[in-house]
């Protein structure tokens, strides 16, 4: 889109977008993620980790792509258990670009994804992607480079659905704008934290990620209400953009309730604000850049 000031580098068409990844030593995974970037139809101009204090392995696959000039930056701290929403908004902190992509780093971008989340940007919308499940037998293939998602027909993706080896087929279905991607504007369940857009200053606006959320949990949909509470619409991507995320086994839901606890009071008090996040200072200096 013209709002997004997409020019021409000299590997491509590049988007003025930030895409932020977030990543806990899973380096194999996190390396088909940023091949996944670096081959993009359009490329983003910033592409940050948010490292939840990974081992060496991780830092070796970043400096691998950034001698390929794949623009990404390593945010890391050191790791103290499950700080994902802390280091989300160290992350966001160093964003410069006016809108940001979401994504894990076991979700592999296929090439339209970048494409797709700028086709469809709309000014007071977050754009809610799809995701495709991969079985183990195809993650490990993946992982171990005997096996490759990039570039594939339909006949390869029939195949693997056919196995068992991813769960649908419908997010590779490409479907135009309209608005029928406008249809639930206040379903926050459909914003997950592999695949959704928005403009920046929108997170800001919010105080970022909620930084009481310890464990995994629903962080990425209580940023979701507290965008929606302050007049953010959804906006479903769809039969668009999808990413192919990799089987891994289920984290520790010890946390769980107690987030879902946390979440369910932001949704009755109506929140707008993260109650630990960014301050009103900072939101201010950010908002002004």
């Amino acid at each position: 889109m013209e709002s997004l000031n997409t020019g021409m580098t000299n590997k491509g068409p590049t988007a003025d977008v930030a895409v932020i990844i977030s990543t806990y030593n899973r380096p194999k995974a996190l390396n088909l993620v940023l091949e996944g970037f670096s081959r993009q139809r359009l490329r983003p101009r910033q592409i940050l980790v948010g490292d939840d204090g990974s081992g060496e392995a991780t830092r070796e696959v970043l400096a691998a792509w950034q001698g390929r000039g794949l623009p990404v930056e390593h945010c890391w701290h050191d790791d103290r258990g499950y700080r994902k929403s802390v280091i989300m908004n160290q992350t966001l902190r160093r964003v410069t670009a006016p809108v940001c992509i979401f994504t894990d780093g076991d979700c592999v971008p296929l090439p339209g994804f970048v494409a797709d989340h700028v086709k469809f940007f709309e000014a007071g919308h977050v754009l809610a992607g799809p995701r495709i499940l991969a079985g183990p037998r195809l993650t490990e293939a993946l992982e171990r480079r005997t096996d490759s998602c990039f570039d594939r027909g339909w006949v390869w993706w029939l195949q693997q659905r056919v196995a068992g080896q991813i769960n649908r087929l419908l997010p590779l279905i490409r479907l135009p704008d309209g608005a029928w991607r406008k249809k639930k504007p206040h379903k926050w369940e459909l914003v997950r934290g592999c695949n959704f857009s928005v403009a920046t200053d929108h997170v800001r606006r919010a105080g970022g990620f909620e930084e009481n959320l310890y464990g995994w949990g629903p962080d990425d949909s209580d940023l979701a209400v507290r965008m929606i509470n302050a007049g953010v619409r959804v906006k479903s991507l769809r039969c668009a953009a999808p990413v192919l995320h990799l089987w891994h086994q289920e984290e520790s839901r010890v946390t769980l309730e107690q987030n879902r606890a946390y979440l369910a009071s932001a949704l009755a008090e109506k929140r707008t604000r993260a109650v630990a996040g960014f301050s009103d200072e900072e939101i201010a200096g950010l908002l002004g850049r």
